[in-house]
């Protein structure tokens, strides 16, 4: 069950109070061809049935929560969707802000299998020159 309240969520996220924690992140998104008001969006459309988990890290940390989402890619001319897991924390202050720790495209196996063996070829080529 999710620990932060999702409307809460979706009115940080339309009003663009969103923090990426992280030069990861936003490299992240930009990879996937969002920009930030993408990311509004598809935090705007959260529901609960797209909640996975949440991860208390503990000593005091917020805590963060997984969503897995389809959301449209962006400038797509078929209507592709791509498949994103979600993850991020709010944080209370004197406003409610939600800090994006990941916002990746979710691979299949086969796909994380040849990006791997993709990088070991790179990488033996590259270090026997």
């Amino acid at each position: 069950m999710p620990v932060y309240n999702l409307e809460e969520v979706r009115q940080a996220a339309l009003a663009y109070q969103i923090e990426y924690r992280g030069r990861k992140v936003q490299r992240d998104v930009a990879n996937l061809g969002y920009q930030l008001r993408d990311v509004v969006q598809c935090l705007a459309q959260l529901q609960e049935s797209d909640f996975s988990k949440s991860i208390d890290y503990g000593s005091g940390q917020a805590i963060d929560e997984i969503y897995i989402v389809t959301y449209p890619k962006p400038n797509s001319e078929n209507i592709e969707f791509d498949p994103l897991y979600i993850k991020f924390c709010l944080i209370n202050g004197r406003l409610i802000v939600v800090e994006l720790a990941s916002f990746i495209l979710i691979l299949g196996k086969q796909d994380v299998y040849l990006s791997a063996m993709s990088f070991v070829r790179y990488f033996y080529f590259t270090s026997q020159r």
